[in-house]
């Protein structure tokens, strides 16, 4: 996966049902997934998304048989964790504590999450 490659929401959807799959998937698979949950796409879009997440390092295909197969070269959590750092990085210049600080006094953080957070930190000076 190359280093800043974001994908879009709409592609987001596609590789949470690949990575909730756990295993190679057709265009039709992926068609039928998603128009299951009462959208409307059609082929060619799910094939296009498809190739661009190929074309980012994020998913590979192999053919088999006539039909091509689309797996997952990267986990959710590979895939957030980059994220995650390429956002801290462009947003408050790689600094976590930077980033942190700009929720104090936030409400977005609740006192269990902050807890949960403290704890987690304790760990590392084991």
């Amino acid at each position: 996966m190359d280093e800043n490659m974001s994908i879009s929401n709409a592609e987001m959807k596609v590789m949470n049902h690949i990575w909730k799959t756990g295993a190679m998937i057709t265009v039709p698979e992926m068609l039928a997934i998603l128009n299951e949950e009462g959208e409307e796409w059609t082929y060619p879009t799910v094939a296009t998304f498809l190739r661009r997440l190929e074309a980012k390092g994020i998913l590979g295909v192999t053919k088999k048989g006539n039909k091509l197969c689309y797996f997952p070269l990267v986990s959710k959590e590979q895939y957030e964790t980059k994220e995650a750092e390429g956002f801290v990085e462009s947003k408050f210049g790689g600094s976590l504590k930077n980033f942190l600080v700009a929720f104090r006094g936030s409400d977005k953080i609740s006192k269990k999450d902050m807890n949960d957070l403290k704890a987690w930190l304790d760990e590392f000076d084991n």
